[in-house]
């Protein structure tokens, strides 16, 4: 894989013209997709872990792709797993859009969509957002600013993670969890990021806590204020919510 891969990376070094460039280190990307899928699962990024339903869908994506069903392909990619936060979907959102497989070509679109796939550092995914961005003249990057900033408000990390977080802080208030059955005083049956798992009251509202501080501390860096009290629930939201979406309101 590895072997595999250098000589991708290497081949898109040394081609000059642009699109070449792109579709070199698309190749990377179709061969390395499986790797990435699980590289965003295990990264530091706090989001919901994928499920073996989003897996499939991935897969479902790739199969349809590869046998040039390109308008099913680029819905399943923009409409199931970019809203998700899925960056290998996201990518391929903004590679059909720059080749206009299955969507009417449009480079400002697709460099959007690439600076929304890099966001959490993959170098591929930096290293294809770098090649187009520099292709484009101050016209197009600025529409392309107005484009990601809307795009990411809504499909950004930090916005998938102020979804979860409210999601969360709704558990910790009603101290219940929908669909669970309570087997006892002390132990719930109930899902866990899509596992079926035995704990009890107290651990369960614990991984919740645990899940809302590290996401926390994962907006902190980005907004740049400390925003977490000792005590995880007496941390002001609507504040967090305020500071995320000045953030995302603007380029960085």
């Amino acid at each position: 894989m590895v072997h595999g891969r250098n000589q991708y990376e290497q081949l898109a070094v040394e081609v000059n013209d642009v699109s070449a460039r792109l579709t070199a280190i698309l190749a990377v990307l179709m061969c390395l997709s499986p790797w990435l899928a699980g590289a965003e699962e295990n990264s530091s990024f706090p989001g919901v872990s994928m499920s073996k339903q989003s897996l499939r869908v991935h897969d479902q994506a790739e199969e349809v792709y590869q046998r040039t069903d390109y308008e099913r392909a680029f819905f399943i990619y923009r409409n199931e797993l970019a809203p998700v936060g899925d960056k290998y979907g996201q990518y391929m959102v903004g590679f059909m859009y720059v080749t206009g497989k299955g969507v009417d070509e449009d480079v400002v679109a697709g460099s959007a969509w690439y600076r929304l796939a890099a966001e959490r550092g993959t170098k591929e995914y930096v290293r294809t957002r770098d090649v187009l961005m520099h292709r484009l003249d101050a016209d197009q990057k600025a529409r392309s600013d107005q484009l990601f900033i809307d795009i990411r408000s809504r499909y950004g990390d930090l916005a998938l993670l102020m979804k979860a977080i409210r999601k969360d802080y709704a558990l910790l208030r009603n101290r219940t969890v929908t669909g669970s059955r309570v087997a006892s005083d002390a132990t719930m049956v109930m899902s866990v990021d899509g596992a079926g798992q035995s704990v009890s009251r107290q651990e369960y509202y614990g991984q919740v806590e645990r899940r809302i501080r590290a996401r926390l501390e994962y907006i902190e860096r980005f907004v740049g204020t400390e925003i977490i009290d000792e005590n995880i629930s007496a941390v002001n939201l609507a504040s967090v919510e305020q500071q995320v979406n000045d953030y995302l309101s603007k380029i960085d």
